[in-house]
This record gives C-alpha cells, sequence and structure tokens, in this order.
C-alpha cells in the first residue's frame, strides 16, 4: 500500500517557525517595495494555499492543519487584512459589533471537535432555539419555539442555533491556528497582486514580493474573488435593489429568541445577544436605508419598535413624517402613540413580538448592497471556491456563513479521501467530487431564499392571502416545523 507521503507527492519540508515553539506557523507583514518579485523558489512551493482570512478560509486552514492525513502537506493563509488585529482582539463590554453571523447547531459542534471554537470569547456566543416569523400584510405566523429540542437526536446544548460576532469568529480560528500546533503559514498583509499558471500550477503574487506555488488554490475572498476570476469561472445572478441596514440594540429586557418580520419595504429582523443587546438587519431601499440611517438614534430606536408593530399604514405615515424633516421629538410622540393604541388592541401578541428597543448604540448604524450571486461552478483545475466566493444570497435567512462550513467540511474530506488514495488533491478528477455535493446544495438554498424574498415582497392580495395562509398551516403542524428546524441545523 502506498504511504500517505508518496502517494500525497509531498516533500517533507520543514521550515522555520515565526512562533517558535507555539506553532509550525508564521506572520509576514514585510511591506511593499517597489522591485520586482523574486521567482518562486522550491520554499515558496505549498500544496493549498487559501487566499481569504474571513471564517471560512480560517476554518478551512485550521481543519486542513489539524488533519493527519495531511500531516506533510504545506497550507499557506493569505488576507490583505492585519489579521493580527482580529487575533488580539479585546471585546468592548459595554456593545457588541453589528457584522455578526449564524451558525446552526451541526457546524457549531463541527468547530468545537476540531478545537476550533474554544478560542473565541464564548461569553459573547448566543445560543437560542425560537424563531418567530410574521407576515405584516396577511397576519401569518410561524413560532418555531420549542422545535428544536423535539428533534430525535437532539441538538448538541439544546439550541439550534448561535449568534456570534465575526470578528470573534474570525479572530478566535485565528488564534486556534497559533496555539494549537496546526500546520499553516499565515501571510498577513499580503495583498494578491497577481495570478498566473507555471508547469500547471497556479502562483499567487503578494504585494510583500513573495510568490506562492500551489498545487491547490483555493478562493476564500469573498464575492469579488480574484481567485474565481483567475479561475474563469463565470456568474449570474441579480441585484435586490435593497440595502441591508444593521445596528446594535440595547432592549429593556433580556431576550433568547430571533423575530423576523416581512414588512412591504423588505424584511427586518432581531437577532438575540447576550445582556439584552439584539443585532438588526433590515432590508430596505435606498431612499429609506439612507433616511433611516441618518435619524437621531432616539427617533431610530422607536421606528424599529414600530417596524415589529404597527401595519404598513403606519409605516409609511412615519416614513413621511422623516422625509419632512419631523424633529425626532415629533417622530417617539407620534410612534408612542401609536405603539399606544396597538398594546391595547393586540393584548394577546405581546408573547409573539420581541422586547422594547431602548436604544440604538451610538455609530453602529451601517448598510450593505444586498444582491444574489450564482457561480457556473465551484471548481476548475486546481481551483476550488468556498463561501462567498462560490454563493451570495439575501441574508433573511441566515445561512451564508454555515453553507460556507459546510463547503469547508465537503472540501477537506474530499482532500483527505483523495490523498488515502493515492490522487493529486489539485486535479479536476478530485476537485469534481466536491463541486458535485456542493454545487446543487449552495444552487438550491439560494434559489429558496430568493423565492422566499419575491414571495414575501409581493403586495397581490391572493399572493399575500395564499402566503400567510402556508404560514398558519405550518405554525398547526409540530412534526413539519421539526422538519424546518433539522434542514436548518444541517
Amino acid at each position: 500500500m502506498k504511504s500517505v507521503t508518496a502517494a500525497l507527492l509531498l516533500s517533507a519540508r520543514h521550515h522555520p517557525s515565526f512562533f517558535g515553539s507555539i506553532a509550525r506557523s508564521r506572520l509576514f507583514t514585510t511591506t511593499l517595495r517597489s522591485n520586482s518579485p523574486p521567482e518562486p523558489s522550491a520554499a515558496d512551493i505549498y500544496d493549498v494555499v487559501i487566499v481569504g482570512g474571513g471564517p471560512a478560509g480560517c476554518a478551512l486552514a485550521g481543519v486542513l492543519g489539524s488533519s493527519a492525513a495531511l500531516a506533510d502537506a504545506r497550507i499557506a493563509l493569505v488576507d490583505p487584512g492585519k489579521l493580527a488585529d482580529a487575533m488580539q482582539w479585546e471585546p468592548p463590554s459595554d456593545t457588541y459589533l453589528t457584522r455578526t453571523l449564524q451558525i446552526t447547531s451541526s457546524n457549531k459542534r463541527y468547530l468545537d471537535s476540531l478545537g476550533l471554537w474554544d478560542q473565541c470569547y464564548v461569553d459573547r456566543v448566543q445560543p437560542y432555539n425560537r424563531a418567530i416569523v410574521t407576515d405584516a400584510l396577511g397576519g401569518g405566523k410561524l413560532d418555531l419555539e420549542g422545535a428544536a429540542l423535539e428533534l430525535e437526536p437532539p441538538p448538541a446544548e439544546g439550541h439550534a442555533a448561535y449568534m456570534i460576532e465575526t470578528k470573534n469568529l474570525a479572530g478566535g480560528l485565528l488564534r486556534s491556528l497559533t496555539r494549537s500546533g496546526r500546520r499553516v503559514d499565515i501571510f498577513e498583509r499580503a495583498k494578491v497582486v497577481g495570478l498566473s499558471t507555471a508547469s500547471e500550477w497556479p502562483v499567487v503574487t503578494l504585494s510583500t514580493e513573495q510568490r506562492l506555488r500551489t498545487r491547490l488554490l483555493v478562493g476564500a475572498d469573498g464575492g469579488s474573488s480574484l481567485v474565481r476570476k483567475h479561475a474563469q469561472i463565470g456568474t449570474y445572478g441579480n441585484k435586490y435593489g435593497q440595502y441591508g441596514l444593521v445596528a446594535t440594540l440595547c432592549l429593556e429586557q433580556l431576550n433568547q429568541t430571533a423575530f423576523q418580520r416581512f414588512l412591504p419595504s423588505g424584511p427586518i429582523a432581531l437577532l438575540p445577544f447576550p445582556g439584552g443587546f439584539a443585532n438588526l438587519v433590515w432590508s430596505l431601499n435606498a431612499d429609506l436605508v439612507q433616511l433611516l440611517k441618518t435619524a437621531p438614534e432616539d427617533a431610530f430606536a422607536s421606528l424599529v419598535n414600530a417596524a415589529f408593530r404597527l401595519s404598513p399604514p403606519e409605516m409609511e405615515y412615519l416614513y413621511s413624517l422623516a422625509r419632512a424633516g419631523a424633529t425626532a421629538g415629533e417622530i417617539k410622540a407620534e410612534t408612542k402613540w401609536r405603539l399606544s393604541v396597538h398594546a391595547n388592541n393586540h393584548t394577546d401578541a405581546e408573547s409573539c413580538l420581541p422586547p422594547i428597543v431602548a436604544a440604538t448604540s451610538p455609530r453602529s448604524r451601517t448598510s450593505f448592497p444586498l444582491h444574489m450571486r450564482v457561480v457556473d461552478r465551484l471548481v476548475a483545475e486546481r481551483v476550488a471556491l468556498i463561501g462567498d466566493a462560490g454563493h451570495v444570497m439575501h441574508p433573511l435567512a441566515g445561512q451564508g456563513l454555515n453553507m460556507g462550513l459546510e463547503d469547508v467540511r465537503c472540501l477537506a474530506a474530499v482532500l483527505e479521501q483523495a490523498v488515502l488514495a493515492g490522487e493529486d488533491i489539485g486535479t479536476l478528477a478530485v476537485l469534481s467530487r466536491y463541486n458535485k455535493q456542493r454545487y446543487l446544495r449552495n444552487l438550491a438554498m439560494q434559489g429558496v431564499v430568493d423565492k422566499v424574498w419575491h414571495v414575501f415582497g409581493a403586495n397581490a392580495s391572493p399572493i399575500v392571502s395564499a402566503r400567510s395562509l402556508v404560514m398558519n398551516a405550518l405554525d398547526c403542524l409540530p412534526s413539519i416545523k421539526r422538519r424546518l428546524v433539522r434542514d436548518m441545523m444541517t
């Protein structure tokens, strides 16, 4: 039987460690120089180069770096940012960052099993197992309370999902790379300035004047992926003509439930964090997002409370006040009166509403454009895409990172199996297995999310009635709700 080393055709190359005895990994922080980069040498040859130091790229580096099958492989992680900042990040005690992620129980358990979770600040992670979804126009409601706990087998720790700040997860993953002896070289502040092919292997040219020749190039570099463009993998999709407005909210009481309401102007979601904080994700047209981003903080908090409770015509009236230049006091007074009337007339609905927003964290509001991007395929010869480099979709389902982590799990398994079978991990024959397992699943999730956005964005009475009828019917069917939670978790 072939040995793993012979099967991989990898030389047993050993190289100096930047972190000494802590780990066989190093940080390159060389500043840009004007002279031409040198030709690649033996020291610059890698088996896997991962471009992109976000959560998906760091997770893949951690998985491959700890794999026994890839023990002789040289792995590099490249990112233009200062990754040391994420590793050394000290979280604030009085707020949460606006860039957040939802992780399913299955993916959290996977990261935990590899020692990639415990380096995060777990006290800033909020587990939850209840989500309430409502339709503002049709009155439909879907309450997933307790559905996760009824699954067989039950999820880890009894939770369906976890909310975590992006920087917390990325920092934890990076710390795990440097503190656990994982075999990964880290190139930070190293922008990819060129991608070419030499002797059929990709060559990555960095702004640090280094060139990395690699058996397999992995693109984890986001929606505008340079790796994807180098591989000439086409994309298609559509822009939603909306922006996602995000903010950190301070609630009047503690909360462990996720809330989402579909408004004619776009869905609004309130996602729980510890200590009575919450993350807001609100899809809005360009004019509204600018209006709400610049509204006074106390007026904005009032409008968020209204968006989860008042009718669409009432919300339009409040928007018109803001457009007309009403003061924060006038908006708050009008909103307070309308909310009091709503509370008196809908006492039975309070249990399905989020806690009142007391304030917005200062300077936490920001926005980003919403679109869907589908790739023609996830692989090319010696190239594989993971995460947003391979799929971008609307955040309404909170599945973007989970799809990326599932890419990581699948690609790592395919590479390990190829090594044990004595195959070259960069060939299209090997990478096609990854594409076969992940492409259609990603495409299906993107399609479902896109259809949900279009269905709930429609205002025609027959569609409004039909979608609310379906929601209310599902709410009465525990077995179907369990299936929805199972699909979300796995």
